[in-house]
This record gives C-alpha cells, structure tokens and sequence, in this order.
C-alpha cells in the first residue's frame, strides 16, 4: 500500500498542470502499465487515483453505499463462512493489493507521459527562442 501513496504523491507532486492531461490519450504499448488506460483521456485517470487516494484514506465515503452493504454476524454464520474468516479476508486483501498494484502502475504511467509533455513544450520553447 506504500508504494500506491508514493506513487500517487509523486504524481501529485509532478503534475503541476492537470489540464495538460485533457485529450491526451496512452499510447497502446506492450507495457502492462499502459496497456489498461481505455478510451479516457489522462485528466480523467488523474482525478480518479487521486479520489480512490482520498478514499483509501477514509476521507471520503464510499459512491454507492448500496454496493457495499455490510454483513451482519447471524448472516455470515447462516451462510457457514464463519469457519473460513481467514480465507475470506486473505481473499479480500490479495484483491485489494491487485488493485493497488494496478493503480499504482497507472500513477507511474501518468508521471511519465506527463513528463513527456512538458519535455516537448520545453523543447519547443527552446526551438522558437533560437
């Protein structure tokens, strides 16, 4: 979970221009990170890690309470998952370190294409002062 907040503050820290992401889209490589971006621009996937940041962190509540309905005692023994605590929560945290993982790649590849952007305004600053 450490390496999702660090790569979610260095995102913060490096975009210091969200709008540049509008209408830029990821190239489709065959790099894992980059792989998954979909049909959305960059700005959108910015807002979205940093909202599930704020999220993780419990400062906001879930979208849909409704899908995260909560399990009462007497429903889970009903259900005979009483025996099996240990495998149910070792179920939901491997899916959440998946998660994690995979938004942690996104952060990453947001960084970069990000730094590519301001490298080719750079460069074109430097070419039209010349």
């Amino acid at each position: 979970m450490e390496e999702y907040f660090s790569a979610i503050r260095k995102m913060e820290q490096a975009v210091m221009f969200p709008s540049l992401l509008r209408g830029v889209y990821m190239e489709q490589q065959d790099d894992a990170s980059t792989g998954d971006f979909g049909n959305r621009d960059l700005y959108e996937y910015y807002m979205q890690l940093k909202s599930i940041k704020l999220a993780v962190e419990g400062r906001l509540a879930p979208l849909n309470e409704s899908k995260h309905q909560i399990t009462s005692r007497e429903e889970v023994q009903e259900n005979g998952e009483e025996a099996d605590l240990e495998g149910l929560l070792y179920h939901h945290f491997t899916g959440l370190y998946r998660v994690l993982t995979h938004l942690t790649r996104k952060a990453n590849a947001l960084i970069r294409k990000y730094n590519e952007i301001i490298g080719q305004i750079n460069q074109s600053e430097i070419t039209l002062t010349w």
